[in-house]
């Protein structure tokens, strides 16, 4: 048989069910081979392959899995954002790769050789767990080995290239299969010390509190809710977990970090004793550059499957555990013990309920709706059954962390460790893929989704049931807060007035006979944003109109010196301030107090 009918069967073998893809002469025996194995789905552009298939993964709650299927030269520098995203996020990526001939192949320092020829497994080698190009046939026990790579147990991206004339090969399947190979391992188990320790930590803790981050599955974090509840025990998220507990759970301590970072969240974790981290890399995102005042009075615990992370340099730690989240969470349940003598839990509600997630400073000029409102009521009105698709960059991306309340069961995915700009759009593809019966809805500023915007014509083509709610302020808002804070104002390609361009956003869905219109300040509201979604079933878009100054706080204080260096603030110090009788409430065991 031919080889990439081999590769086919062995993809299903792997679980996967969904190709998506940009088809290209590269990959010719490639899509011969998965034309009758998987659904496929072409979109316009390969970075939309790696993005959709990310967030596949991510929804998908049954088993099923989705690759990228790219063709060679620019199909494969064009996924590479994609594959970019998933290794800082940690998360799953299979990406198959055309490539010339194997004699074609360049040989350095030629720059090319074959017909849109480029080393794609050198150019991802940096950002994936394992990227190589094959130029002979490999046995089934390497490939599934070599794929496996992808789910863990430190997910990432896996890229391989196949050879044109090695796709089309003709192979003898017994002799490729018969080979057995080592099982890759998806999971570490935690060494029965660090699990004793962890325990004894807990039990013994006023203030404890447990951060979920994106790498602890939400099957795991759903089923180990029920435990924390019952003990009051605290629970934070980060942005990438941010469906692991519902907003309404009694334990819900919010989403602490730096971009969309809550205020609350932030001065909880300053005030907690002792810190359980699931599942989080704890980068500068999720710490603050000052992330020497992180957790400042905690004695901290990192858990993660990656000794090369749990090394770097970062918060003080009192231990740093490697393992899976999932297996450490299951493995620590059993002997957690604690009491809350202090009222610790309703103090972490009493912080939540006294400062607002839309602070007073975050106005809005008459006649825009005002971001973070409208973010916040958009999300109780959606139900529990749908998707939250959230863009991963820019105000929107911010004022949705801030301000969304995830229902039980609900599922949110974003991208927000790369934080690219353009990822909205074919997110919601993949989570639309994944579960048909799931409404999904996104969030995006123009600024973004005017870089991908050609996947409307998917939308379109396969009536996804995405409703799309795109924050219109005149540019790039991030880049202009930027440039008037730390430049005086010297804008420059951050809005129309400064070179940037949009197109009309109502003739755009029309060409693609989407239905859209411009949210009236009338429709704002929960009520009203409820019944439009239960309007009509279908693809959906709506303009909704922002204050293009529209501010963005609570913030770290960032400071630039005259040397061009930056100084920040710990995460818990935010501006604007508190009032002091506020504060003397909120940070009852801050620092110094």
């Amino acid at each position: 048989m031919k080889y990439s009918e081999l590769l086919g069967e062995w993809l299903v073998e792997l679980g996967y069910t969904h190709c998506f893809f940009v088809a290209g002469g590269g990959i010719m025996h490639l899509l011969d081979g998965v034309r009758n194995r998987f659904e496929c789905i072409p979109v316009v552009h390969e970075v939309s392959a790696g993005i959709s298939a990310e967030h596949f993964n991510q929804c998908a709650q049954n088993g099923q899995r989705a690759f990228a299927l790219v063709t060679t030269g620019p199909g494969l520098t064009n996924v590479v954002t994609a594959v970019a995203g998933c290794y800082v996020e940690h998360r799953e990526l299979l990406v198959i790769a055309g490539q010339v001939k194997s004699t074609d192949l360049l040989t350095h320092p030629e720059r090319q050789r074959g017909v849109q020829e480029v080393d794609g497994s050198a150019i991802c080698a940096p950002v994936s767990v394992r990227s190589e190009c094959l130029r002979a046939p490999i046995s089934r026990s390497r490939f599934l080995s070599l794929a496996r790579l992808a789910q863990g147990p430190h997910p990432g991206p896996v890229v391989i290239e196949v050879c044109l004339d090695v796709q089309g090969a003709a192979v003898d399947r017994d002799t490729l299969c018969k080979e057995s190979g080592p099982t890759t391992r998806l999971e570490i188990a935690p060494r029965e010390d660090d699990i004793a320790s962890m325990r004894k930590l807990l039990n013994g803790a006023r203030r404890p509190l447990m951060l979920f981050g994106g790498l602890l599955t939400r099957e795991a974090a759903w089923n180990a809710l029920p435990v924390f509840e019952r003990m009051g025990l605290p629970i934070a998220t980060t942005t990438s977990a941010i469906d692991r507990v519902p907003t309404a759970s009694p334990v819900f301590a919010g989403r602490p970090g730096t971009w969309g970072g809550q205020r609350a969240a932030n001065l909880i974790l300053a005030q907690a004793d002792v810190v359980i981290v699931l599942g989080a890399q704890l980068d500068l995102q999720q710490t603050g550059f000052n992330y020497r005042e992180y957790a400042p009075q905690a004695r901290l615990v990192h858990v993660f499957p990656s000794q090369a992370e749990l090394d770097r340099v970062g918060p003080p730690s009192h231990s740093k555990v490697l393992a899976s989240p999932d297996a450490a969470l299951a493995a620590l349940l059993p002997g957690i013990h604690w009491e809350d003598k202090d009222g610790w839990s309703d103090y972490v509600q009493e912080v939540r309920a006294q400062i607002p997630v839309l602070e007073p400073a975050n106005t809005s000029a008459p006649g825009y709706v005002n971001s973070f409102r409208f973010l916040g009521n958009l999300s109780r009105a959606t139900q529990p059954s749908d998707v939250l698709a959230l863009c991963s960059s820019g105000g929107t991306f911010t004022g949705a962390l801030q301000s969304y309340e995830v229902a039980s069961g609900q599922l949110a995915t974003t991208s927000a460790a790369h934080a690219s700009m353009g990822y909205g759009l074919a997110t919601a593809i993949g989570a639309a893929f994944a579960d048909r019966s799931r409404r999904v809805v996104l969030t995006e500023g123009e600024g973004g989704f005017a870089q991908n915007l050609q996947e409307l014509a998917v939308i379109k083509r396969f009536s996804l049931p995405i409703k799309i709610f795109l924050l219109e302020n005149q540019g790039y808002a991030s880049i202009r807060a930027t440039q008037k804070k730390f430049f005086n104002g010297a804008y420059l390609g951050c809005d129309p007035e400064t070179g940037l361009g949009f197109p009309n956003w109502e003739k755009l869905f029309e060409a693609y006979d989407i239905p859209c219109r411009v949210l009236r300040e009338n429709d704002a509201e929960e009520g009203a944003l409820r019944k439009l979604l239960d309007d009509r079933s279908g693809p959906e878009a709506w303009v909704v109109r922002v204050d293009p100054n529209q501010p963005n706080w609570p913030a770290v204080s960032t400071v630039l010196a005259a040397d061009g260096s930056l100084t920040s603030s710990p995460l818990y110090d935010m501006l604007p301030g508190l009032p002091d009788d506020m504060l003397a409430r909120v940070g009852r065991y801050l620092p110094g107090r």
